[in-house]
């Protein structure tokens, strides 16, 4: 089987798709912040008309974000597109290329379910809308690693793991984080389950101070990188949270006052809902590195149990068999 090959257009398609959704997640999850979801009539059009002729200046602020949201989607896709046309000019790995397609389809079906949701004015389809948002980030996120030098480095030169280290606690946490993400989807579109969903990030940054401890273990830098900003992430995005639940309530016995609605809020639960979607995406990273290896490990063992069968079959200086 031939190695992977370096191919710098591919990798800085996969980085520019990954980062253009940035925004377009920034100004999605505003929409969902302030309710803007229906503020644009129609889909694909806007208001009747054509999308891309659909003025941007001088709209009202629901109606601007809506519409950007939309011509961001627009570019993301454009980006898939192109991707996926180098992928198969230079890229020989079939699994990659399929990967892009991959990646191509799921923005696709991103695209629909957000049309679907203005057209049917469903909420749950908001939702939705939300949590595959998280999951196709994620899946780009992957593509510019696995295109990336330092994926290729490591296959060609694995460094050594524990046999079977950390795969269970590589499965649980991103499912964690998955779920956790559900919670607050719920809560957003639902206006429910406020107390789960702030119970459960304690429960979530546990596993993740396990996990970070573990990689720490290792020594491999591969693994102590993406664990350290894993951490950082999940505290940072707690704090978020209060931030959000403080500006929501207040806490009179701090004098803290509650502003439903303001600009302070809205900032929080912007960013609260951002940062989620990078910490599944790093977390998820993270146990696709922890199994990466561990494969790594496995062949390298099978290969050198092979080479040791070899030379042992071979007669001794003596002629001996």
């Amino acid at each position: 089987m031939n190695q992977q090959q370096y191919h710098p257009w591919l990798f800085k398609l996969a980085l520019a798709t990954t980062i253009a959704t940035l925004p377009l997640m920034i100004m999605g999850g505003h929409v969902t912040t302030e309710g803007y979801g229906m503020a644009v009539n129609g889909w694909p059009g806007s208001d009747g008309q054509n999308m891309f002729t659909y003025p941007i200046f001088g709209l009202p602020a629901d109606k601007f974000f809506e519409h950007v949201h939309r011509l961001l989607g627009t570019l993301v896709g454009f980006l898939s597109i192109v991707l996926v046309i180098v992928a198969f000019k230079v890229e020989q790995q079939k699994w990659i290329r399929n990967v892009c397609i991959v990646v191509l389809t799921c923005v696709i079906i991103q695209g629909i379910i957000g049309g679907t949701r203005v057209t049917e004015n469903s909420i749950p389809l908001a939702m939705a809308h939300g949590l595959f948002a998280a999951c196709v980030f994620t899946l780009m996120a992957f593509l510019t690693m696995i295109t990336g030098k330092r994926w290729i480095a490591v296959s060609n030169d694995p460094p050594e793991l524990p046999a079977g280290y950390g795969r269970r606690l590589a499965i649980t946490v991103p499912l964690l984080v998955l779920f956790q993400y559900f919670l607050g989807g719920f809560l957003s579109h639902f206006k429910v389950g406020l107390h789960p969903h702030m119970s459960f990030a304690f429960v979530v940054l546990i596993f993740v101070i396990i996990e970070f401890r573990s990689a720490r273990k290792t020594g491999i830098k591969w693994l102590k990188r993406p664990a350290m900003g894993m951490l950082h992430i999940g505290i940072f995005q707690i704090m978020l949270g209060i931030g959000a639940w403080l500006t929501r309530f207040g806490l009179p016995a701090a004098g803290i006052v509650g502003e439903p609605g303001s600009l302070q809020q809205s900032l929080f639960r912007t960013a609260h809902l951002i940062i989620g979607i990078l910490f599944l995406m790093t977390t998820t990273l993270y146990s696709i590195r922890v199994f990466r290896l561990n494969q790594l490990n496995k062949a390298n063992n099978i290969q050198s149990g092979q080479s040791l069968s070899a030379t042992d079959s071979l007669p001794n200086s003596e002629g001996n068999a």
